[in-house]
C-alpha cells in the first residue's frame, strides 16, 4: 500500500480516540543537531537556520495515523 497508495495514508497530531483503523505512532529520538559552521556553532556563525532547528523542535512527536 506504501507503495502505490500513498496517497490514501492519513497523519494527525496527537492521539485521536481509539479504533480499529490506525495506531498511535510517537517519535522517539530526532535527529536535529546542525553541523559546525566553518568551525562555530550554528547559533553563532548562521543565526538563521539555528533559528529554524528550534521551530522543529517544537513539532509534535505523538501522532496517529491510519489508511483511508
Amino acid at each position: 500500500m506504501i507503495r502505490y497508495e500513498l496517497h490514501r495514508l492519513q497523519v494527525t497530531a496527537g492521539r485521536a480516540p481509539a479504533d480499529s483503523s490506525g495506531w498511535d505512532f510517537s517519535l522517539r529520538k530526532t535527529y536535529s543537531s546542525a553541523p559546525l559552521v566553518e568551525g562555530q556553532r550554528s547559533e553563532v556563525s548562521a543565526p538563521e537556520p539555528a533559528a529554524e532547528l528550534d521551530a522543529l523542535r517544537s513539532l509534535p512527536t505523538k501522532l496517529r495515523v491510519w489508511w483511508r
